[in-house]
């Protein structure tokens, strides 16, 4: 008995390797490049999880047989290395997978990835520091790999937005081009809060990989489902596949399901949402379910509509059977119109208490600002916009229309008439983020800088106060307030705001060449100078940037 077990185990330990090497032969050679960048100088705090999300994924690659290419908080230079290497090392026949986490930029309806140092300021900017997307699809072509993989956890409101340029929410849509899959963190055009600690979009993603042998797609059908899920269908990532021939993340599932893999059938499109493009590719649906689960939808009911003041008579005094959730409801919905008719309704039935009195002050605001300002969404003509800005506008405002209470949409339309010069339709638009999300800091900051450009001083400097109470040492509110200080006239304060900037971030172009100005106005020549110098050296054409704010 104790011969023959013995001559079992031998055989069992000569089958082992002979075992791993065909289910090694069965599967094709893996590669992977995997990036968590987080700490990026232009942002005011490092992100909380791309470098944690970016080892989960690596190691969950590794264990299901994958050359992994990893890196955190690369720079540039670093970041074309390592996408080097890993092109090099994909195989004809192969699995190549790209895995980013950190900031992403869309222009020209193109994506790029942004290293720690990149410096962007314009589109040329991006382009000069940012890795293609649509470049490494093609090395990836280039080197023959079969399928070609890529996860992007960059869908996120960036530092860089508050310059105003045409910069777009979000990323672009990608082709279901044959052999590719493509799993973005947010639906085309829209970007994901990033919440405190650990969790969310990459967790899932490290999770799916690492167990069960279900076909990529499935996995990444299940990220998607499982996200949107958890965050209440408030983040919907995006699924794309062109794959050909199916493979799974398990090595000894590969072989079975290419032989039983069923015939394809054409993708199932998505419900089209407001906020992706009009013509999106087609999503490959895991099966089953083809839709997400009914739990994701959103707990709070819609706003009431104003109630009309022939069905609720005017009263002079709040009646003490009034309940506190009407009173609140119908002045968000007044605030939402944001019309004096809306007001006076609302201060028709609530004469009395907290309310009626932000009513009143909302009045005397409607009373000093100029009719464009009180509609929002007013449209400029149609001519002023390319087909690509007016397509980005539409969505825009479809997704406002089919929810008034979408902050995100207000303040993203914000951005997007800011970006174009359209101040006073940017300033609505920002006013109804705030009312929404007043614990906003991005949009009081950036409601801030066009009321500077729009020379209303003393509410610019409200503006950047709030943002600063919200977010302190906030480098670009403090750059903002620079700029209001400038303009008034008090370069001592400037110059006080633009320190503390610089202090923060010794790199940035604005704050340097704002603090040169004001040095220059008090006749400190040699010290203004330099900081001009030095800002034009980081950014050629910053001086372009402050005319173009009325300082020269």
């Amino acid at each position: 008995m104790r011969i023959a077990r013995c001559v079992g185990l031998i055989l069992v330990a000569l089958a082992a390797p002979m075992l791993s090497a065909t289910a090694s032969l069965a599967a094709p050679a893996r590669a992977a490049l995997v990036v968590g960048n987080a700490a990026y100088p232009d942002s005011d705090m490092v992100l909380a999880t791309p470098a944690s999300d970016a080892k989960a994924v690596a190691d969950a690659l590794r264990k299901r047989g994958f050359a992994v290419e990893a890196g955190e908080n690369l720079n540039r230079e670093a970041m074309q290395a390592a996408v080097d290497r890993f092109l090099r090392s994909i195989e004809p026949g192969s699995v190549a997978l790209v895995y980013f986490g950190g900031y992403g930029i869309q222009v020209g309806r193109k994506n790029y990835l942004i290293p720690v140092d990149g410096r962007i300021w314009t589109e040329a900017d991006v382009l000069r520091d940012g890795v293609s997307v649509d470049a490494l699809l093609d090395g990836m072509a280039k080197r023959n790999a079969d399928a070609r993989v890529i996860v992007l956890d960059a869908s996120r409101r960036n530092p860089f937005e508050r310059r105003f340029r045409s910069f777009s929410m979000g990323l672009a849509a990608t082709p279901a081009a044959p052999g590719t899959l493509s799993l973005f963190s947010a639906a085309t055009g829209s970007v994901a809060n990033d919440g405190g600690g650990q969790g969310g979009f990459g967790t899932e993603v490290a999770r799916q990989i690492g167990t069960g042998d279900a076909s990529a797609e499935q996995a990444f059908g299940a990220v998607r489902d499982a996200v949107a899920r958890d965050s209440r269908n408030q983040q919907l990532p995006a699924l794309v596949s062109g794959l050909e021939t199916p493979f799974s993340f398990d090595p000894a599932a590969q072989p079975k399901a290419v032989a039983k893999a069923p015939p394809p059938k054409p993708p199932v499109e998505e419900p089209k949402r407001p906020a992706e493009d009009p013509k999106p590719p087609k999503v490959v649906a895991a099966p089953p379910p083809v839709e997400p689960p009914p739990v994701v939808k959103a707990p709070e009911p819609p706003p009431a509509p104003p109630v009309d003041k022939a069905e609720v008579p005017p009263r002079k005094e709040e009646p003490s059977g009034t309940s506190v959730s009407q009173v609140v409801k119908d002045f968000d919905s007044a605030s939402l119109v944001n019309t004096r008719k809306s007001f006076e309704d609302f201060l028709g039935k609530h004469a009395t208490g907290p309310l009626a009195d932000r009513a009143r002050k909302e009045l005397r605001r409607l009373d000093d600002e100029k009719p464009v300002a009180a509609d929002p969404v007013k449209p400029p003509l149609k001519a002023q916009y390319s087909a690509v800005e007016l397509q980005r506008k539409t969505e825009l405002d479809g997704r406002i229309a089919n929810d008034p209470r979408d902050e995100g949409a207000y303040y993203e339309r914000g951005q997007f008439y800011a970006q174009r010069g359209e101040v006073k339709l940017a300033i609505a638009d920002f006013d109804q983020s705030i009312r929404l999300n007043p614990s906003n800091p991005e949009a009081y900051n950036n409601r801030c800088w066009m009321r500077a450009i729009d020379n209303d001083l003393p509410r610019a400097l409200d503006d950047c106060g709030e943002a600063l109470k919200l977010r302190p040492n906030f480098v670009d509110a403090l750059d903002s307030r620079g700029l209001v200080h400038l303009k008034q006239g008090s370069m001592r304060l400037a110059i006080a705001d633009y320190d503390a900037a610089l202090r923060v971030d010794p790199s940035h172009s604005s704050a340097l060449y704002g603090r040169g100005v004001a040095r220059m106005r008090l006749g400190e020549s040699a010290q203004g100078r330099k900081d001009l110098a030095g800002a034009l050296k980081l950014n050629p054409t910053i001086d372009k940037d402050f005319e173009l704010v009325g300082i020269r």
